[in-house]
Protein backbone atom coordinates (compact mmCIF):
# COMPACT_ATOMS: atom_id res chain seq x y z
CA UNK A 1 0.00 0.00 0.00
CA UNK A 2 2.70 2.43 1.04
CA UNK A 3 4.40 2.26 -2.38
CA UNK A 4 1.15 2.84 -4.58
CA UNK A 5 0.86 5.75 -2.14
CA UNK A 6 4.25 6.45 -2.42
CA UNK A 7 4.60 6.40 -6.07
CA UNK A 8 1.04 8.19 -7.00
CA UNK A 9 2.16 11.07 -4.68
CA UNK A 10 5.81 11.31 -6.10
CA UNK A 11 4.73 11.30 -9.99
CA UNK A 12 1.96 13.88 -8.61
CA UNK A 13 4.84 16.10 -7.09
CA UNK A 14 7.63 15.69 -10.13
CA UNK A 15 4.79 17.17 -12.38
CA UNK A 16 4.70 20.05 -10.02
CA UNK A 17 8.21 20.59 -9.39
CA UNK A 18 9.10 20.27 -12.70
CA UNK A 19 6.71 23.13 -13.47
CA UNK A 20 8.21 25.34 -10.53
CA UNK A 21 11.75 24.25 -12.40
CA UNK A 22 10.44 25.59 -15.57
CA UNK A 23 9.17 28.38 -13.93
CA UNK A 24 12.68 29.21 -12.50
CA UNK A 25 15.00 27.98 -15.35
CA UNK A 26 16.54 25.58 -13.02
CA UNK A 27 20.04 23.86 -14.34
CA UNK A 28 20.20 20.40 -16.13
CA UNK A 29 21.22 18.90 -12.38
CA UNK A 30 18.24 19.74 -10.83
CA UNK A 31 16.49 17.87 -13.59
CA UNK A 32 18.39 14.82 -13.05
CA UNK A 33 17.61 15.33 -8.79
CA UNK A 34 13.74 15.71 -10.39
CA UNK A 35 13.77 12.33 -11.74
CA UNK A 36 15.88 10.70 -9.44
CA UNK A 37 14.24 11.92 -6.33
CA UNK A 38 10.58 11.49 -7.75
CA UNK A 39 10.63 8.44 -9.83
CA UNK A 40 13.83 6.30 -8.83
CA UNK A 41 13.54 6.69 -5.28
CA UNK A 42 9.93 5.34 -4.47
CA UNK A 43 10.88 2.14 -6.14
CA UNK A 44 14.10 1.87 -4.67
CA UNK A 45 12.43 2.44 -1.02
CA UNK A 46 10.14 -0.38 -2.15
CA UNK A 47 12.65 -3.00 -2.96
CA UNK A 48 14.95 -2.16 0.09
CA UNK A 49 11.51 -2.47 2.47
CA UNK A 50 10.51 -5.52 0.68
CA UNK A 51 13.78 -7.56 1.04
CA UNK A 52 14.38 -6.35 4.88
CA UNK A 53 14.19 -8.85 7.64
CA UNK A 54 11.92 -6.73 9.52
CA UNK A 55 9.46 -4.57 6.56
CA UNK A 56 7.52 -2.85 8.87
CA UNK A 57 11.10 -0.91 10.30
CA UNK A 58 12.32 -0.82 7.19
CA UNK A 59 9.34 0.85 5.60
CA UNK A 60 9.29 3.11 9.11
CA UNK A 61 13.19 4.55 7.69
CA UNK A 62 11.60 4.84 4.31
CA UNK A 63 9.01 7.25 5.79
CA UNK A 64 11.76 9.28 7.64
CA UNK A 65 13.65 9.41 4.71
CA UNK A 66 10.72 11.08 2.85
CA UNK A 67 10.56 13.56 5.64
CA UNK A 68 14.44 14.06 5.16
CA UNK A 69 13.95 14.57 0.98
CA UNK A 70 11.27 16.97 1.65
CA UNK A 71 13.14 19.16 3.79
CA UNK A 72 15.89 18.93 1.12
CA UNK A 73 13.35 20.32 -1.63
CA UNK A 74 11.52 22.84 0.13
CA UNK A 75 14.97 24.53 0.90
CA UNK A 76 16.96 24.02 -2.45
CA UNK A 77 13.52 25.19 -3.94
CA UNK A 78 13.51 28.77 -1.44
CA UNK A 79 10.70 27.17 0.25
CA UNK A 80 7.61 27.55 -2.62
CA UNK A 81 4.38 28.57 -0.33
CA UNK A 82 2.59 25.60 -2.26
CA UNK A 83 5.05 23.06 -3.35
CA UNK A 84 6.42 22.95 0.52
CA UNK A 85 2.74 22.78 1.38
CA UNK A 86 2.21 19.73 -0.60
CA UNK A 87 5.23 18.05 0.48
CA UNK A 88 4.68 19.07 4.53
CA UNK A 89 1.07 17.34 4.40
CA UNK A 90 1.82 14.23 2.10
CA UNK A 91 4.94 13.14 4.46
CA UNK A 92 3.10 14.23 7.56
CA UNK A 93 0.14 11.91 6.40
CA UNK A 94 2.29 8.91 5.78
CA UNK A 95 3.25 9.28 9.63
CA UNK A 96 0.67 9.58 11.31
CA UNK A 97 -1.80 7.13 9.31
CA UNK A 98 1.38 4.58 10.42
CA UNK A 99 2.03 5.90 13.45
CA UNK A 100 -0.35 8.04 15.23
CA UNK A 101 0.84 11.16 16.65
CA UNK A 102 4.02 10.28 17.96
CA UNK A 103 4.79 10.28 14.22
CA UNK A 104 4.40 14.31 13.64
CA UNK A 105 7.42 15.16 15.30
CA UNK A 106 9.84 12.45 14.12
CA UNK A 107 8.77 13.78 10.59
CA UNK A 108 9.42 17.05 11.61
CA UNK A 109 12.61 16.57 12.63
CA UNK A 110 13.60 14.59 9.71
CA UNK A 111 12.44 17.19 7.32
CA UNK A 112 13.95 20.15 9.35
CA UNK A 113 17.46 18.05 9.01
CA UNK A 114 17.19 17.54 5.42
CA UNK A 115 16.39 21.79 5.30
CA UNK A 116 18.85 22.60 7.39
CA UNK A 117 22.02 20.59 5.97
CA UNK A 118 21.08 22.11 2.89
CA UNK A 119 21.02 25.07 4.15
CA UNK A 120 24.14 24.80 6.02
CA UNK A 121 25.80 23.74 2.76
CA UNK A 122 25.13 26.71 0.63
CA UNK A 123 22.73 24.76 -2.01
CA UNK A 124 19.36 25.94 -1.36
CA UNK A 125 17.50 29.07 -2.89
CA UNK A 126 16.98 32.32 -1.68
CA UNK A 127 13.23 32.31 0.08
CA UNK A 128 10.77 32.38 -2.99
CA UNK A 129 7.44 31.93 -1.59
CA UNK A 130 5.30 32.56 -4.49
CA UNK A 131 4.50 29.96 -7.64
CA UNK A 132 2.94 30.62 -11.02
CA UNK A 133 -0.53 29.66 -11.53
CA UNK A 134 0.26 26.82 -13.57
CA UNK A 135 2.26 25.16 -10.31
CA UNK A 136 0.07 26.04 -8.08
CA UNK A 137 -3.06 24.44 -9.63
CA UNK A 138 -0.49 21.43 -9.82
CA UNK A 139 0.23 21.14 -6.41
CA UNK A 140 -3.63 21.76 -5.87
CA UNK A 141 -4.29 18.70 -7.49
CA UNK A 142 -1.23 16.98 -6.06
CA UNK A 143 -2.77 17.13 -2.88
CA UNK A 144 -6.35 16.35 -3.58
CA UNK A 145 -5.90 13.49 -5.49
CA UNK A 146 -3.29 12.33 -2.76
CA UNK A 147 -5.75 12.95 -0.35
CA UNK A 148 -8.53 10.72 -2.15
CA UNK A 149 -5.86 7.76 -2.43
CA UNK A 150 -5.48 8.02 0.82
CA UNK A 151 -9.41 8.40 1.97
CA UNK A 152 -9.93 5.28 -0.43
CA UNK A 153 -7.70 3.33 1.12
CA UNK A 154 -9.88 4.17 4.55
CA UNK A 155 -13.02 3.40 3.41
CA UNK A 156 -12.04 -0.03 1.56
CA UNK A 157 -10.58 -0.71 4.99
CA UNK A 158 -13.54 0.63 6.86
CA UNK A 159 -15.98 -1.70 4.40
CA UNK A 160 -13.62 -4.31 4.72
CA UNK A 161 -13.50 -4.55 8.66
CA UNK A 162 -17.32 -4.29 8.51
CA UNK A 163 -17.26 -7.09 7.07
CA UNK A 164 -15.20 -9.13 8.76
CA UNK A 165 -17.09 -7.95 11.83
CA UNK A 166 -20.14 -9.01 10.10
CA UNK A 167 -18.99 -12.44 9.03
CA UNK A 168 -17.53 -12.56 13.21
CA UNK A 169 -20.86 -11.97 14.34
CA UNK A 170 -22.61 -14.54 11.88
CA UNK A 171 -20.20 -16.99 13.10
CA UNK A 172 -20.32 -16.05 17.16
CA UNK A 173 -24.35 -16.28 16.24
CA UNK A 174 -23.54 -19.82 14.55
CA UNK A 175 -21.46 -21.27 17.24
CA UNK A 176 -24.15 -20.08 19.92
CA UNK A 177 -26.95 -21.47 18.14
CA UNK A 178 -24.74 -24.34 18.00
CA UNK A 179 -24.13 -24.86 21.64
CA UNK A 180 -27.77 -24.11 22.03
CA UNK A 181 -28.45 -27.22 20.20
CA UNK A 182 -25.95 -29.14 21.82
CA UNK A 183 -27.49 -28.22 25.08
CA UNK A 184 -30.52 -29.76 23.48
CA UNK A 185 -28.98 -32.89 22.61
CA UNK A 186 -27.40 -33.38 25.97
CA UNK A 187 -30.34 -32.41 28.36
CA UNK A 188 -33.37 -33.32 26.13
CA UNK A 189 -34.52 -37.05 25.72
CA UNK A 190 -34.83 -37.01 20.92
CA UNK A 191 -37.94 -39.06 21.61
CA UNK A 192 -40.51 -37.44 23.50
CA UNK A 193 -38.43 -33.91 23.66
CA UNK A 194 -38.71 -33.69 27.27
CA UNK A 195 -35.52 -32.83 29.47
CA UNK A 196 -33.69 -35.85 30.46
CA UNK A 197 -31.96 -37.59 33.84
CA UNK A 198 -28.99 -35.40 33.71
CA UNK A 199 -31.31 -31.91 33.59
CA UNK A 200 -32.65 -33.51 36.25
CA UNK A 201 -29.55 -34.22 38.50
CA UNK A 202 -28.89 -30.48 38.28
CA UNK A 203 -32.14 -28.74 38.42
CA UNK A 204 -33.87 -30.54 41.57
CA UNK A 205 -31.16 -29.81 43.95
CA UNK A 206 -31.75 -26.13 43.07
CA UNK A 207 -35.04 -26.41 43.08
CA UNK A 208 -35.41 -27.70 46.45
CA UNK A 209 -33.18 -25.09 47.53
CA UNK A 210 -35.23 -22.57 46.32
CA UNK A 211 -38.66 -24.37 48.37
CA UNK A 212 -36.27 -24.19 51.61
CA UNK A 213 -35.40 -20.61 50.96
CA UNK A 214 -39.14 -19.42 49.94
CA UNK A 215 -40.56 -21.81 52.69
CA UNK A 216 -43.21 -23.23 50.15
CA UNK A 217 -43.66 -27.18 49.42
CA UNK A 218 -42.46 -28.88 46.46
CA UNK A 219 -43.57 -32.06 45.30
CA UNK A 220 -42.18 -34.77 43.21
CA UNK A 221 -44.45 -37.09 41.20
CA UNK A 222 -42.48 -40.28 39.24
CA UNK A 223 -44.47 -41.72 37.09
CA UNK A 224 -44.19 -45.66 35.32
CA UNK A 225 -46.23 -47.50 32.46
CA UNK A 226 -47.14 -50.85 33.67
CA UNK A 227 -46.33 -53.85 31.58
CA UNK A 228 -44.27 -51.38 29.18
CA UNK A 229 -42.02 -54.23 28.17
CA UNK A 230 -45.42 -56.37 26.82
CA UNK A 231 -46.07 -53.50 24.66
CA UNK A 232 -42.44 -53.54 23.25
CA UNK A 233 -42.67 -57.37 23.08
CA UNK A 234 -46.08 -57.74 21.61
CA UNK A 235 -46.42 -55.08 19.31
CA UNK A 236 -43.00 -53.90 18.58
CA UNK A 237 -40.72 -50.84 19.75
CA UNK A 238 -42.17 -48.85 17.29
CA UNK A 239 -45.70 -48.88 19.36
CA UNK A 240 -43.81 -48.85 22.51
CA UNK A 241 -42.18 -45.37 21.13
CA UNK A 242 -45.66 -44.05 20.14
CA UNK A 243 -47.17 -44.73 23.84
CA UNK A 244 -44.13 -42.97 25.18
CA UNK A 245 -44.54 -39.90 23.39
CA UNK A 246 -48.38 -40.02 24.30
CA UNK A 247 -47.95 -40.11 27.48
CA UNK A 248 -45.18 -37.77 27.48
CA UNK A 249 -47.62 -35.42 25.59
CA UNK A 250 -50.05 -35.67 28.74
CA UNK A 251 -47.33 -35.16 31.28
CA UNK A 252 -47.08 -31.24 30.03
CA UNK A 253 -50.80 -30.76 29.81
CA UNK A 254 -50.92 -31.07 33.06
CA UNK A 255 -47.59 -29.39 33.89
CA UNK A 256 -49.71 -25.69 34.20
CA UNK A 257 -47.27 -24.24 36.43
CA UNK A 258 -44.72 -21.70 35.23
CA UNK A 259 -42.13 -23.46 37.13
CA UNK A 260 -43.03 -26.87 36.44
CA UNK A 261 -40.51 -29.06 34.76
CA UNK A 262 -41.69 -32.65 32.99
CA UNK A 263 -39.01 -35.22 32.77
CA UNK A 264 -38.27 -38.70 30.81
CA UNK A 265 -36.64 -40.05 33.77
CA UNK A 266 -34.96 -43.67 31.72
CA UNK A 267 -37.41 -46.05 29.57
CA UNK A 268 -40.71 -46.09 30.79
CA UNK A 269 -40.38 -43.84 33.74
CA UNK A 270 -41.20 -39.91 33.65
CA UNK A 271 -40.74 -37.23 36.71
CA UNK A 272 -42.70 -34.22 37.14
CA UNK A 273 -41.23 -31.91 39.50
CA UNK A 274 -44.29 -29.32 40.63
CA UNK A 275 -43.02 -26.30 43.00
CA UNK A 276 -45.18 -24.57 45.69
CA UNK A 277 -47.50 -27.84 45.30
CA UNK A 278 -47.59 -30.38 48.32
CA UNK A 279 -48.94 -34.14 48.11
CA UNK A 280 -52.50 -33.68 47.57
CA UNK A 281 -51.95 -30.81 44.80
CA UNK A 282 -49.43 -33.25 43.58
CA UNK A 283 -51.83 -36.36 43.96
CA UNK A 284 -54.60 -34.73 41.98
CA UNK A 285 -52.40 -34.00 39.42
CA UNK A 286 -51.49 -37.99 38.94
CA UNK A 287 -54.42 -38.88 38.94
CA UNK A 288 -55.66 -36.38 36.06
CA UNK A 289 -52.79 -38.04 34.56
CA UNK A 290 -53.46 -41.34 34.79
CA UNK A 291 -57.05 -41.35 34.08
CA UNK A 292 -56.25 -39.73 30.84
CA UNK A 293 -53.42 -42.07 29.98
CA UNK A 294 -55.85 -44.96 30.58
CA UNK A 295 -58.82 -43.12 28.41
CA UNK A 296 -55.89 -42.92 25.33
CA UNK A 297 -55.19 -45.95 23.58
CA UNK A 298 -53.05 -46.40 20.87
CA UNK A 299 -53.53 -47.15 17.70
CA UNK A 300 -51.63 -50.79 16.40
CA UNK A 301 -52.76 -52.41 13.04
CA UNK A 302 -56.58 -52.59 12.82
CA UNK A 303 -56.95 -52.44 16.67
CA UNK A 304 -56.29 -50.21 19.76
CA UNK A 305 -53.62 -51.11 23.04
CA UNK A 306 -53.94 -49.71 25.91
CA UNK A 307 -51.54 -49.24 29.13
CA UNK A 308 -51.84 -47.88 32.75
CA UNK A 309 -49.84 -46.04 34.88
CA UNK A 310 -48.26 -45.89 38.65
CA UNK A 311 -47.48 -42.81 40.21
CA UNK A 312 -45.73 -42.41 43.34
CA UNK A 313 -45.07 -38.96 45.27
CA UNK A 314 -42.71 -37.26 47.62
CA UNK A 315 -43.21 -33.62 49.45
CA UNK A 316 -40.39 -31.69 50.50
CA UNK A 317 -39.69 -31.09 53.19
CA UNK A 318 -42.02 -33.86 54.60
CA UNK A 319 -40.62 -36.95 53.10
CA UNK A 320 -36.76 -35.70 52.37
CA UNK A 321 -34.69 -32.69 52.57
CA UNK A 322 -32.42 -32.87 49.96
CA UNK A 323 -32.86 -33.93 46.44
CA UNK A 324 -31.97 -37.48 46.63
CA UNK A 325 -33.96 -38.45 49.65
CA UNK A 326 -36.44 -36.98 47.93
CA UNK A 327 -36.16 -39.00 44.67
CA UNK A 328 -35.70 -41.83 46.92
CA UNK A 329 -39.10 -41.40 48.63
CA UNK A 330 -41.12 -40.17 45.27
CA UNK A 331 -39.65 -44.24 44.28
CA UNK A 332 -40.69 -45.91 47.23
CA UNK A 333 -44.24 -45.09 46.66
CA UNK A 334 -43.84 -45.99 42.84
CA UNK A 335 -43.20 -49.21 44.23
CA UNK A 336 -45.83 -49.24 46.82
CA UNK A 337 -48.11 -48.72 43.61
CA UNK A 338 -46.88 -51.45 41.39
CA UNK A 339 -47.06 -53.74 44.78
CA UNK A 340 -50.79 -53.17 45.43
CA UNK A 341 -51.66 -53.89 41.82
CA UNK A 342 -50.63 -50.92 39.78
CA UNK A 343 -52.94 -48.51 38.11
CA UNK A 344 -52.83 -46.29 41.14
CA UNK A 345 -51.27 -43.52 43.19
CA UNK A 346 -49.61 -43.56 45.98
CA UNK A 347 -47.61 -41.04 48.69
CA UNK A 348 -44.41 -41.71 50.35
CA UNK A 349 -45.97 -41.47 53.52
CA UNK A 350 -47.19 -45.32 54.04
CA UNK A 351 -44.23 -46.67 51.37
CA UNK A 352 -40.89 -46.01 53.42
CA UNK A 353 -40.43 -48.48 55.85
CA UNK A 354 -41.96 -50.75 53.29
CA UNK A 355 -39.44 -49.26 50.39
CA UNK A 356 -36.65 -49.40 52.69
CA UNK A 357 -36.67 -53.45 53.48
CA UNK A 358 -36.60 -53.98 49.52
CA UNK A 359 -32.95 -51.62 48.66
Amino acid sequence: MNRRNRSIFYVLLLLTVASYLLQVGASPMAWVLLVLQFAVYPQVAYFVALHADDQRKAEHRNQLLDGFWAGCWMAGLGFPLWIAFAMFAGACLHMVVFYGLRGLPMVLAAMGLGAGMVALGGSGRALHFDTDLRTTALSMLSLTLFFVTYALDGYRRAMYQHASEMKLRAQVKEIEALQAQLYQQTMCDPLTGLLNRRHLEKALPSAVDLARAQGRPLALLVVDIDHFKHVNDEHGHAVGDEVLQALALLMKDVAVGQDDLVYRYGGEEFVLVLPGRDADAARNTAEQLRLAFVGKPIRCGDGWIGATLSCGIAEFPTHGLHARELLRSADAALYRAKANGRNRTETSSAALAEFGRHV
